[in-house]
């Protein structure tokens, strides 16, 4: 089932996400803050993303979404710039640096043939659909996805994301430790059960959002897909036996005996750990 919703109407939607999905895998309390807690403030961070994908998603508008701080206002702290936000409520307010950054972001979109050819309004799609199905499986909970971008054949779902390094090797990291393999195999499965097709593949773009704003497109494998789901289904599980007991365990309820990460051990040659292991943060 595919339902025309607003951004926020489809977050206060009840069914599961990915989102609910990465905070399940947390502890129960993680999902139970998320569905229930008040509503988390938005970051400039967040929002400079949510600018972006406006600027950048083929039939979206920007300026229903984000306005740019005219040149003549300095900062948004300023009298002037209070008054200009507070004029445009309810909208992003781009500063100077924001707005270059788009532009360059944009520009590189543009430049990057498989990018562009992805994103430049060519292909016939939709952006911002919302998908609902119920689970088959042995939770008959309801199911959500809201893909960036997909062809109105139902062939590609396109997903963007902006990141401070979108290199091969920096992208397998934020892959990883941001989970985006689960949501990979969890937009595939709930579009496939809302529509009655499963997608050929999922994309991703990434675009650098600071210097030099390089863009890297990237197709999930099928070994994404298959961890991507099995990860979803335990997730899933543990949503549906949390709900039903109406118990959302935290973490152990014992002492736990800790040790450094195996990536900070020597390895077996006795050489040091090398020291890149840092998560990569993308929005």
């Amino acid at each position: 089932m595919t339902i025309e919703l607003t951004n926020a109407e489809y977050h206060a939607h009840e069914a599961i996400s990915k989102s609910d999905l990465d905070a399940a895998r947390k502890s129960g309390i993680h999902l139970l803050d998320k569905k229930e807690g008040p509503p988390r403030a938005s970051t400039p961070v967040f929002d400079f993303g949510t600018a972006f994908h406006a600027a950048v998603l083929p039939g979206e508008d920007f300026s229903q979404t984000a306005v740019r701080m005219p040149k003549e206002i300095t900062s948004k702290a300023t009298k002037a710039g209070k008054e200009f936000a507070k004029e445009h409520e309810g909208k992003i307010i781009l500063s100077h640096s924001d707005s270059y950054a788009l532009d360059q972001m944009m520009l590189s979109v543009s430049q990057h043939p498989a990018a562009s050819g992805l994103l430049n309004g060519d292909l016939k799609g939709k952006s911002e659909q919302s998908f609902f199905c119920t689970d088959t499986g042995d939770t008959e909970l309801e199911l959500k996805c809201r893909p960036d971008f997909m062809l109105d054949d139902g062939s590609l779902i396109i997903d963007v994301k902006t990141t401070t390094d979108a290199s091969p090797n920096g992208f397998k990291k934020s892959l990883a430790n941001f989970r985006y393999y689960v949501q990979a195999a969890w937009y595939l499965h709930v579009v496939e059960k809302a529509t009655g097709r499963r997608p050929e593949a999922f994309i991703f773009v990434a675009v650098e959002k600071q210097r030099p704003f390089a863009t890297g497109v990237y197709v999930a494998d099928e070994e994404c897909i298959r961890i991507g789901m099995e990860q979803a289904r335990e997730d899933l599980l543990n949503i549906a036996k949390w709900k039903n007991t109406g118990v959302y365990p935290g973490y152990s309820s014992q002492a736990e005996m800790i040790s450094l990460p195996k990536w900070m051990l020597p390895r077996e040659d006795g050489a040091m750990p090398a020291a890149d292991h840092q998560p990569i943060e993308l929005y």
